[in-house]
């Protein structure tokens, strides 16, 4: 009987210490995560040099401008890229971890500032013939958007063969983001999953293929010759 009820109690303690080491390692995870995207967040706030290089254009002409805005662009671009994935994998990762209040909020900040750079990249690309192509993404949750998921792995696919030859921008309709709604009227979004190539939308789903030859009907890169498209 007592070893019964010592083997009872050492059955509880193992149990107790996994449940409280299970516990921890979820909140140190959720930590870590807040810190490294926090971290990143901050990187964003170089998107204020943007206005700094519009207002260069205006006092001093385009050349300056342009100048600045080409060493600065290739920078904000994978910066944006980056962390876009890594807040993916995080919500993809944990149901619990997309409903935190910080994660959403983080989230509204990234797609806010994604509005901002991807409108002066637009500005960039006429003003300084930047050979780049500019594709928006817009989804809603995989409840409403079956094919949404996959539209986002096509597109990291595309933006991981040609790199700095393409800008992708990713825009999560749910949030409601001022900004981003009128980017929907102005487009004339109503299905899901949408994007944009270089100014002319595109909606439900469309495959690689199809999103580099309207690239390449605006700009010539690397996939036009591999995918023989004039």
């Amino acid at each position: 009987m007592k070893i019964r009820r010592r083997i009872f109690g050492a059955a509880f303690l193992i149990t107790a210490f996994l449940l409280v080491t299970i516990l921890f390692l979820g909140s140190v995870m959720n930590l870590e995560r807040k810190d490294y995207i926090e971290e990143k967040m901050s990187i964003l706030s170089d998107l204020n040099e943007i206005q700094t290089y519009s207002m260069l254009s205006d006092v001093y002409g385009n050349r300056l401008a342009c100048l600045a805005f080409k060493k600065k662009l290739t920078e904000w671009d994978k910066t944006l890229w980056d962390l876009g994935l890594k807040l993916e994998r995080y919500r993809a990762a944990t149901e619990e971890f997309q409903k935190d209040p910080f994660y959403l909020d983080q989230k509204k900040r990234f797609n806010e500032n994604q509005v901002l750079y991807m409108a002066f990249l637009t500005k960039a690309k006429k003003d300084c013939e930047f050979d780049v192509s500019i594709v928006s993404f817009f989804y809603k949750n995989s409840e409403e958007c079956v094919k949404c998921d996959a539209q986002s792995f096509v597109l990291t696919d595309l933006k991981r063969e040609l790199n700095d030859e393409v800008s992708i921008f990713s825009f999560d309709v749910d949030l409601e983001i001022t900004n981003i709604g009128l980017l929907q009227q102005y487009y004339e979004i109503t299905e899901f999953p949408c994007v944009v190539v270089n100014e002319q939308p595109f909606c439900g789903m469309q495959d690689k293929s199809f999103i580099i030859r309207k690239m390449c009907e605006s700009n010539n890169n690397s996939a036009c010759e591999r995918y023989a498209i004039n």
